[in-house]
């Protein structure tokens, strides 16, 4: 973003609500990057929104609107002799969100990259590589408030975007994996550094991603209190988050449109120590679920593995019912993965081996028998809120929601024959069930344990909002294999001690 429009930044934001929304008159900038003129109306945070173009001799070749808008740069990063510009927008918020579009000012332009780079207000490009075009620098946010901070705790992962060759051309893509040096440079303390939330859990990431899960955890073992309990805490979550880091754009150099909605998870889904991406793909009518993997210096699509419908929102984001939820290490090496489910209108986790040529739903299997426990207590803990949103009902609709608590509890109560935790586990008050990872710790052909971490919460006499309050807790299962398949033989929850903040 230009230098004049980050050092106002502040001050806007600071502005009264009379201020802020005081009529101001239209400012228009014009400047050129190449053959190009670029144009900035801005409007304060008034409406219309602010823009800039990119226009020649007339013709207005790319146009982005928002709150507040910039130019960042003007500057070849290719090497090709042609100048890119970087275009940004604010959303307006107090710290969110920037995003940015690079051009190539080729005859047309060619769109180069679209980066939603959340809290941070630029992309810097630098030589990571020492040859060839440059790499643009920006800031990965998924762990902004995570884990029990504040954002003022948190810190990014960096990314890189490389300029790669894709089936529509060459375009930068996310590929921060290709430099671990500079990820480690970036995110790992120094003799003197001064220790906080966010740097510790950006350090712990970085090493998970380029050391391993072992090293990391002897590092975070090594930190004093509170980081090594909180990070000993939320450690098997920070590895599922971080599943796909560097894998996102993977679906854009097998050939997908760069602005195409996306996710996934990822995981060595075809050998042991082999990255894969089970990413899903969302259209504006469908989502489609495929296995991306590397096949020499490119990335390739397997076939489709699975589509389904998609429908609307009213604010008209997409809702997608089966989505890549949870990857799951097995004792060979490979892992298998959940996929959350919800066209029946309930929740339930599907189990699936997948392969590079199709996806097999894993039945009779501990994990198979682990996802149908966990998904009958999601589905349940859902119904069981839905009674406290604040809609109006008729009798007939909440005769039909009691009716739906009743059903999945009935479905539930087999379960608790297992149950071995103290006291007894109220099913019809269980208002809260998630689970944030999952790990075979036993994986035999006669025995498993599987061991998630889970929120759970319960309703009372007090309770009047569908979000229930729940606690952290180590859920083990524990499972053999007998004449009849494979059974659950009990299952506890154990209190999860660590966190950053202790009230």
């Amino acid at each position: 973003m230009n230098r004049a429009l980050l050092l106002s930044l502040p001050a806007l934001l600071l502005l009264s609500p009379v201020h802020a929304q005081s009529a101001q008159p239209l400012k228009t900038t014009l400047s050129t990057c190449g053959a190009y003129t670029v144009k900035t109306v801005e409007n304060g945070f008034e409406d219309p929104e602010d823009r800039v173009t990119l226009s020649r001799a007339g013709v207005t070749y790319a146009t982005v609107t928002d709150t507040m808008v910039g130019v960042d740069w003007c500057r070849d990063v290719t090497g090709d002799g042609v100048p890119e510009v970087l275009l940004a927008g604010f959303s307006g918020g107090a710290h969110c969100c920037f995003t940015h579009h690079l051009y190539s000012l080729t005859s047309p332009p060619r769109k180069l990259l679209t980066a939603f780079s959340a809290h941070s207000d630029s992309l810097d490009a630098q030589q990571l590589d020492g040859r060839g075009p440059l790499e643009l620098i920006g800031s990965d946010w998924r762990f902004a408030y995570g884990y029990g901070m504040s954002f003022a705790e948190s810190a990014p992962l960096p990314v890189v975007y490389s300029l790669l060759p894709t089936p529509g051309g060459a375009r930068f893509v996310e590929n921060t994996r290709a430099f671990p040096a500079f990820m480690e440079s970036y995110s790992l303390t120094r003799p003197g550094d001064q220790l906080f939330g966010g740097g510790v859990l950006a350090e712990y990431a970085t090493r998970l991603i380029t050391r391993g899960g072992a090293a990391a955890d002897a590092w975070a073992q090594g930190l004093k209190p509170p980081y090594r309990d909180w990070l000993a805490n939320y450690g098997p979550d920070v590895a599922q988050d971080l599943s796909d880091f560097g894998l996102w754009d993977w679906p854009t150099r097998a050939g997908v449109n760069a602005d195409a909605q996306r996710g996934g998870i990822g995981g060595a889904f075809l050998a042991p120590g082999a990255r894969a991406y089970l990413g899903q793909v969302v259209g504006r009518e469908g989502a489609t679920l495929r296995l991306y993997r590397v096949q020499g210096s490119e990335v390739v699509a397997g076939p489709a593995l699975l589509s389904v419908p998609v429908t609307r929102d009213r604010y008209g984001e997409p809702v997608v019912p089966v989505w890549p939820s949870t990857t799951v290490r097995r004792a060979s090496g490979r892992d298998d993965a959940l996929l959350r489910d919800t066209r029946s209108g309930s929740v339930r986790y599907l189990p699936v081996r997948v392969s590079a040529g199709g996806m097999t739903e894993l039945k009779d299997d501990a994990l198979g028998v682990t996802a149908r426990l966990l998904g009958d207590l999601s589905a349940l803990a859902g119904h069981v809120a839905a009674q406290y949103q604040d809609v109006k009902r008729t009798p007939e609709q909440q005769a039909e929601v009691r009716r739906r608590v009743q059903a999945a509890v009935t479905r539930a109560q087999p379960w608790l024959t297992g149950w071995k935790g103290q006291g007894a586990f109220a099913l019809a008050r269980l208002g809260n069930f998630t689970f944030s990872s999952l790990r075979l710790l036993t994986d035999t052909t006669t025995r498993a344990q599987a061991v998630m971490t889970t929120t759970v919460g319960f309703t009372d006499a007090d309770t009047d909002s569908e979000y229930v309050l729940g606690e952290r807790f180590t859920m083990i299962v524990n499972l053999t294999r007998g004449a009849q398949g494979w059974a659950v033989t009990d299952w506890t929850l154990v209190p999860r001690t660590g966190e950053l903040n202790e009230e």
